[in-house]
């Protein structure tokens, strides 16, 4: 994880709690999604690294409940481990109430000749211009702690300024950043939807590679229905090129 700007964790480690930062926040209070993920699966890349399962590359999050800003717990388990590939689970709670959870897969990597692979196309995005709609807000949000830029093809790039939590991880950098895919495809004067809020119920990444660099790439499309409901669909980039993909089902909500 290459983070840039301020040291503090954007959630802290107090004994067996975890504490947000004040970046942490999401727009209408409490956490935003993307941070709420991005802890999840940096819980679970932790647990993989430590029991040696391979490569994190996939994982789902749940958002079950808004997320208060407050001290949070964390519990993984090994769902399995088989002879090349792992499964893990996270659960997030908040005064011993369920908030979130997330499963993971991981593979172990194994040399395989002649395989077809994505050719690398390498980008800079710190050469990017910065991306001029990026939200504010009175108060501090995780839109704060986040380096947004857009490239000539409308693909939104993002790294965080502040480290997600105290200990290495990457994969969980994909969440914080794609988490914010309806804004980078709403906020687009050619799709923008006014009154209404957008929230996600849940976040889904594939990769095909471990992240490189500390830039996540998100080329979004927003896919709504007269329902009230629809699909916020992304490819995902990072500074090698093609990374993976994300999905999340979200609602449409009138706002009040």
């Amino acid at each position: 994880m290459d983070s840039a700007g301020f040291a503090d964790p954007i959630f802290a480690r107090v004994g067996a709690q975890w504490r947000p930062h004040r970046e942490a926040a999401g727009p209408f209070g409490g956490l935003h999604g993307g941070a709420v993920s991005g802890l999840i699966v940096a819980e679970m890349e932790q647990q993989a690294r430590e029991d040696g399962l391979g490569l994190m590359l996939s994982a789902s999050v749940l958002l079950l409940r808004p997320a208060p800003m407050a001290s949070l717990e964390a519990r993984t388990e090994l769902l399995r481990r088989g002879g090349r590939t792992a499964a893990l689970e996270t659960v997030l709670l908040a005064d011993g109430r369920l908030i979130a959870k997330g499963t993971a897969s991981c593979v172990s990597p194994q040399a395989v000749e002649d395989a077809p692979a994505e050719p690398p196309l390498p980008v800079d995005p710190a050469s990017l211009p910065a991306w001029p709609l990026k939200p504010r807000f009175p108060q501090r949000t995780l839109f704060d702690a986040l380096d947004l830029r857009v490239d000539p093809q409308g693909a939104k790039w993002g790294r965080l300024l502040r480290p997600l939590v105290p200990f290495e991880y990457s994969f969980a950098s994909i969440f914080a950043v794609a988490d914010n895919a309806q804004p980078f495809s709403l906020r687009d004067p050619r799709h923008a939807l006014s009154g209404y809020t957008f929230p996600n119920i849940d976040i889904a990444v594939h990769v095909s590679r471990p992240v490189a660099g500390g830039w996540i790439g998100v080329k979004a499309r927003s896919d709504w229905r007269p329902e009230g409901m629809g699909l916020t669909d992304s490819e995902l980039y990072d500074e090698h090129g093609r990374l993976g993909h994300a999905c999340q089902t979200v609602v449409l909500v009138p706002q009040t």
